[in-house]
C-alpha cells in the first residue's frame, strides 16, 4: 500500500523491543497508522498518569531492565477520536498480524481487552491506542 511513518512516529518507535517495532511495520503495509507513543520518560509518565490518561506508573512504555519499551499508542491515521468503531476494527488488524508473526512465548496485550478474555464489556479503563509485548506467563 506504500505507507510510511512520519518521522516523529520513527522517533516515538526508538527504544521499543525489536518484535513490537517489527509489528508496527507489517501493521503499516496494512493500514496507515501513527505511533503516538513508544518509549517513555519516567516523568512523560507521570504526567500522563496524573493527568489520568494512564493508570499506573509500572507502565510497559516504561524502559524494562533489557533496555526496551514493551508498549506501544498506535492510531490508524487520519486520527479520529471520535470514531470508537475504526480503533476496534484496527485493534482486530494488529492483534490478528501479532497472531501470525510473533514468536512462540510471546502475546499482544491490548488496552480494549486488559484481560484477554474478548470480553469488551468488562473494561474498566478504555485505550484502545495501547499495545504491549507480553511474555507467555506474565
Amino acid at each position: 500500500m506504500g505507507h510510511k511513518f512520519g518521522k516523529r512516529s520513527l522517533e516515538k518507535l526508538e527504544g521499543v523491543h525489536p518484535l513490537l517495532v517489527d509489528l508496527c511495520f507489517k501493521v503499516l503495509q496494512h493500514w496507515d497508522c501513527s505511533v503516538l507513543y513508544g518509549r517513555r520518560s519516567l516523568a512523560e509518565q507521570q504526567e500522563l498518569y496524573e493527568a489520568g490518561k494512564s493508570k499506573t506508573m509500572n507502565s510497559w512504555h516504561l524502559e524494562q531492565p533489557d533496555g526496551y519499551a514493551y508498549a506501544v499508542d498506535l492510531a490508524p491515521y487520519p486520527i479520529n477520536w471520535d470514531n470508537k468503531k475504526r480503533f476496534y476494527y484496527f485493534a482486530g488488524v494488529v492483534t490478528t498480524l501479532a497472531k501470525e508473526m510473533l514468536p512462540e512465548g510471546y502475546y499482544l496485550r491490548w488496552g480494549g481487552n486488559w484481560d484477554g478474555d474478548e470480553d469488551l464489556d468488562d473494561q474498566h479503563f478504555m485505550d484502545l491506542v495501547h499495545f504491549e509485548l507480553r511474555r507467555s506467563g506474565e
